[in-house]
């Protein structure tokens, strides 16, 4: 009854105007802190622009852009008109608001802040009188109360079919309730600098992994993505495998050719938005890394490994080291090797977060080189990589190395991994000796002594790669095959 005689009371007291400029919404008790995230939502219900310069809200002038809290800051203070069929956001002065950053706040709404430094004197919990003038006249007003909404939670007080009630927030849009509640769905995963082409087919390329947090299947057929420069990608079935998503899943949407959705430099942003174009969620980015993805963990947002529909990684920072493991050494019987030896070299590869590619294998004792070098490149990140390597230890035909413990090294990806492993005795055929005689004129016999497969310096050592050395090879000998053909016919064609 008290609340009947107070609207009574309000509407006897205000004059009747044709309201062309109406409140919509209001956040009077945030979640966060109520000096800078009250907001006040009206929207020009009429047919001509509204200049800002005649607004006046409560008692307090209105001017364009709002002020950030952070570094007081005025931004998007370029527009002087609300247009019809628009919305504004009116936010506190003086220090400024956090709102923008809090809320979803429709891009296409005017930015408004007042002279003060706060709206009608601070929108008070238990109730208050919001009143909005344009030109002088009066063109709407309010006087609020908790029992009607908006008290609590993060909802805000909002007018919907002409009745205030309890809502979610959505300044800047339609107050249509149901729309946004259908759709349970938060973005939970995004690759903006894939390896390769940013714009390769799908499932290469770019993408956004969805969830769908609901407990209802959703069709989210024509729903849309957006980033800052306002490209569109629409869900459809040429931009993901299904565009239904079932409750607790994920759904992945590809770029699948399109290119420059998502910048890899500077500040960018996904938006989320329902077929009707309501925003469902907003991201914003910077500095991403090629090959990782941001993925959100405990409503944190960290660089991590990739998981298109899949959970995201618990232990990212884990994850983005690399490691290497020398898993076995191929030996003789007696666990040993020969200096001349070929040996077998199992390795386990993990590669994290890391731009590096080349690994290196070798041995050796007090920092001398007793083995050629094998190298070879993993280029992809977050990879498992099992592979047998081969490695040639110096003949040591002149004995400059002796016998006993070496150390096998594995380095590369900034991680390496060691072994001690045993050499002895020597691979005898690589070191055979030739004796040559020649009988001179003056009989002075002359001896010669040639080692066969003397050891190669470090200098002239061949590295093993990981590219198929033999095609190579082989294309050598066949073009020097198809040389050696062409002399013979021109040869032939000569002397006939």
């Amino acid at each position: 009854m008290k609340l009947i005689t107070l609207a009574i009371i309000t509407l006897l007291i205000l004059p009747f105007t044709q309201a062309d400029l109406i409140i919509t919404e209001i956040m009077y008790r945030p979640v966060e802190s109520s000096y800078y995230n009250e907001w006040i939502e009206i929207y020009n219900d009429g047919t001509e622009s509204i200049n800002i310069t005649e607004l006046i809200l409560c008692s307090d002038n209105l001017f364009p852009g709002y002020i950030n809290n952070t570094d007081d800051e005025i931004y998007l203070e370029n527009n002087t008109e609300i247009e019809p069929n628009q919305y504004a956001i009116i936010t506190d002065g003086g220090s400024g608001t956090d709102a923008y950053t809090n809320y979803i706040i429709h891009q296409d709404s005017i930015p408004l802040h007042t002279d003060a430094a706060t709206l009608c004197t601070g929108l008070s919990d238990s109730g208050e009188l919001i009143s909005i003038y344009s030109n002088s006249e009066l063109s709407d007003a309010v006087n609020y109360h908790p029992n009607w909404g908006g008290n609590g939670e993060g909802k805000s007080l909002c007018k919907l079919n002409n009745i205030w009630q309890d809502c979610e927030p959505t300044p800047g849009y339609s107050n249509e309730q149901e729309t946004i509640q259908e759709f349970t769905i938060e973005i939970t995963e995004f690759l903006p600098d894939p390896e390769g082409y940013d714009d390769a087919p799908m499932p290469q390329g770019e993408w956004i992994e969805l969830y769908n947090h609901g407990e209802k299947e959703l069709d989210l057929t024509d729903c849309k993505l957006k980033d800052k420069a306002n490209h569109v990608l629409t869900i459809s079935d040429t931009t993901t495998y299904s565009t239904k998503i079932k409750p607790n899943d994920y759904l992945v949407v590809y770029t699948n050719g399109k290119f420059g959705f998502l910048n890899n430099d500077g500040l960018e942003e996904i938006r989320l938005f329902t077929p009707q174009e309501t925003q469902i969620e907003k991201i914003t980015y910077t500095d991403s890394r090629e090959g990782t993805s941001w993925s959100k963990n405990n409503n944190a947002w960290q660089l991590t490994r990739p998981t298109p529909g899949e959970e995201n990684p618990k232990n990212p920072e884990k994850e983005r080291e690399s490691k290497i493991k020398i898993e076995r050494v191929y030996l003789g019987n007696d666990e040993s090797a020969k200096f001349g030896d070929y040996i077998r070299i199992r390795l386990s590869i993990y590669k994290g977060d890391e731009t590096k590619e080349s690994i290196s294998t070798y041995l050796y004792r007090n920092d001398k080189k007793i083995s050629k070098t094998t190298s070879f490149n993993i280029e992809k990140k977050y990879s498992n990589t099992t592979i047998t390597i081969p490695l040639q230890i110096y003949a040591n035909c002149n004995l400059d190395y002796p016998e006993g413990e070496y150390t096998l090294k594995v380095e590369g990806l900034n991680t390496k991994d060691e072994e001690k492993i045993k050499i002895k005795g020597i691979t005898q055929n690589l070191c055979e000796k030739q004796v040559i005689t020649k009988n001179m004129p003056s009989n002075n016999i002359i001896t010669s002594e040639t080692v066969i497969n003397q050891d190669i310096s470090p200098e002239q050592e061949i590295i093993y790669q990981s590219k198929n050395r033999k095609t190579t090879r082989r294309a050598i000998y066949f073009f020097s095959f198809i040389l050696v053909l062409l002399t013979i016919n021109l040869a032939r064609k000569k002397w006939k």
